[in-house]
């Protein structure tokens, strides 16, 4: 559903993304791993039309993305994002948080989105917290309503950036956890992160990132058993 080629973004004369290439399909799981400065966030921002693109394309559906704004909100519709700091409204309820996008952007009737929340929130194992604020929230609670928000569009894809690496390390499990469900039920997702074991267990395919550019790409097992690169191999002694 998604193929991205020779994928291209500068910041000033620091080029981020050196001709990516990769394809995702349907229903797949995609890790993107590599250390810090790599480019991993920087390429899931151009999937959704968060960053422009210098050169490449990125095709969805059959579908090239141009820099238009219609082509950028069909990515968005189509691709859900969720962030490493959660990005809720603090003014709004858990629950309204949840509506606001269905209201606002696909026009859903509000009795229709209230309902499709509730049953988000359940989704999440958050039915109990439907009227609290974010305030009021644990940073694991706080990025199961940013999921719940991303799932209220029924987009094809989900895009996670790093989205446990600003939790406290008892709280990355119950999000992890609602990620597994997710893929278990055949949500197509792209997921830049540093949990080994959660790339090892759920991805179906790791792409190894370094520079900039794409080192490495195989399955779960390959990369992180049998990396065949010198950068790979260090970057995994270290994190494993």
């Amino acid at each position: 559903m998604l193929h991205i080629k020779d994928l291209n973004k500068s910041f000033g004369k620091n080029h981020v993304l050196k001709n990516l290439n990769f394809s995702v399909a349907p229903g797949e799981v995609v890790a993107i791993i590599g250390p810090s400065g790599s480019g991993k966030s920087t390429a899931l921002r151009c999937l959704n039309g968060l960053e422009i693109h210098e050169s490449g394309t990125i095709t969805l559906d059959g579908e090239v993305l141009t820099h238009d704004e219609k082509s950028l909100q069909t990515a968005r519709m189509k691709m859900g994002m969720v962030f490493q700091n959660f990005h809720l409204f603090p003014h709004l309820t858990v629950l309204e948080n949840i509506m606001f996008s269905p209201i606002n952007v696909k026009k859903i009737a509000k009795a229709q989105a209230e309902q499709q929340a509730k049953e988000l929130l359940h989704r999440v194992g958050l039915a109990d917290k439907a009227q609290a604020y974010p305030s009021q929230l644990s940073g694991g609670q706080k990025q199961r309503v940013a999921i719940a928000r991303a799932l209220a569009m029924e987009p094809e894809a989900l895009l996670f950036d790093e989205p446990t690496s600003a939790l406290d390390p008892e709280m990355v499990n119950e999000v992890l956890q609602v990620m597994q469900e997710l893929a278990e039920q055949g949500m197509t997702m792209i997921v830049v992160t540093h949990e080994m074991g959660f790339a090892k267990e759920v991805a179906d395919r790791i792409i190894f990132m370094a520079d900039g550019e794409i080192v490495e790409m195989g399955t779960a097992q390959q990369i992180i058993e049998a990396p065949q690169t010198d950068r790979a191999k260090a970057f995994l002694a270290n994190v494993l």
